[in-house]
């Protein structure tokens, strides 16, 4: 009988040191910042002021019609198909007028496309001669 209050007074003795060690000890702390599930809060003073983006839906400002001008007789002289041939624009406020001579109604076409692409409300007077009209 002794023999066993001893040995349930040993074992009592080493619970209460096994949970005086364990209740020392502190619970593990995760290193870093916690996780967030979604996006961290922001505070005023955390960022500048975002720029506002540029207004994409403001017509542009039109071009002068000497730009026009310019802008179409650079690419009809630069343009390989119509290389050589003699064309000229005349742009004022309302129109865009395209005279000279081509060889062929693609040519034609190209010319009086180049014009469009540049002239932005101007209405394209076509005074091209064809040489060899489309069959």
């Amino acid at each position: 009988m002794k023999r066993a209050i001893f040995a349930a007074t040993v074992a009592l003795w080493a619970g209460f040191l096994l949970l005086g060690h364990l209740a020392g000890q502190q619970p593990a702390q995760p290193s870093g910042p916690p996780p967030y599930t979604t996006t961290p809060p922001t505070f005023p003073g955390d960022t500048a002021p975002a720029t506002p983006p540029p207004d994409t839906r403001a017509p542009a400002k039109p071009l002068s019609t000497k730009q026009v001008q310019a802008q179409i007789q650079e690419k009809l002289k630069t343009e390989p198909e119509l290389a050589g041939r003699a064309l000229k624009a005349e742009v004022n406020g309302h129109a865009v007028v395209l005279k000279g001579s081509v060889d062929t109604a693609r040519q034609h076409d190209l010319a009086l496309r180049i014009a469009q692409s540049y002239a932005g409300e101007r209405q394209i007077v076509d005074r091209i001669k064809v040489r060899q009209p489309s069959s």
